[in-house]
Order: C-alpha cells, then structure tokens, then sequence
C-alpha cells in the first residue's frame, strides 16, 4: 500500500532557492514548483491540488502575500508559509495577523527550524479540509 505523500509548493523566481527548497522537502513531500505566482496559479487551477505553499514575499508581478491572499480565497484548505528577508515587513505582520500566510519565516532559515515549520502547516491544512 502506498501513502500519498502530501503536496508542497514551492513558488520563488531564484532557481537556486527552488533548488534547495526542493532538496530540504522532496525526502518527507511531494515537491512542485512554480517560477512566479501567475505559473503558482495556473498549477494550482488545473486542480492537483496541494497542501502547503511555500512562497517567497518578493517576486515580480504579485508578491508572496498577494499570492496567498488569492490562493486562501479560492483553496482555503491550502495553507501559506511566506519566505522574507523582512521580518518586520508590515505586509508580512498584517497577512500573519489576519490569517491570510500561516507563518512568516525569515531567510536565511534554519532547516529543521523550517521543516517544522512545514510539518505544522500540513498539520492545518488537514485540520481545514476536515472542516469542509
């Protein structure tokens, strides 16, 4: 019997943080990725759904947190972590605040710090799929 491994989404316009987003995650999830938040989008509506989002706040076109504002509107069960070099970013606090991202993490992170961060974000996201 095989267990489906929960879904992650990757979304960040440096190859390079995808890269090692992937490498951190792909052991304990099933990683996907996305380049920017129109392509997060076009994943995300051709309906393999995910779990978790992980997004990086700066990004040409939307930021992080428009991402998860749009991506909590249409999927509520998925659940946002926003990675920012800002930690004091008022877009940041007032998306964590308001449960638009479940946790803002600050770059650089620790690994294990970030994989439980991860870990509690799965933890929610089933907690909100159960209540639909």
């Amino acid at each position: 019997v095989t267990k489906t491994r929960a879904k992650v989404l990757v979304v960040d316009d440096e190859q390079l943080n995808r890269d090692l987003l992937r490498r951190v995650l792909s052991a304990d999830y099933d990683v996907r990725e996305a380049a920017d938040a129109f392509e997060a989008m076009t994943l995300l509506g051709a309906g393999d759904p995910v779990d978790v989002l992980v997004c990086d706040q700066l990004m040409p076109g939307k930021n992080g947190t428009e991402l998860a504002r749009e991506t909590r509107e249409k999927w509520p069960s998925i659940v946002t972590i926003l990675l920012t070099g800002y930690a004091d970013s008022t877009d940041v606090t007032d998306a964590e605040e308001s449960g638009i991202i479940f946790e803002g993490v600050c770059k650089p992170m620790l690994v294990n710090e970030f994989k439980g961060v991860v870990a509690r974000a799965l933890q929610e996201s089933l907690r909100r799929r159960a209540q639909v």
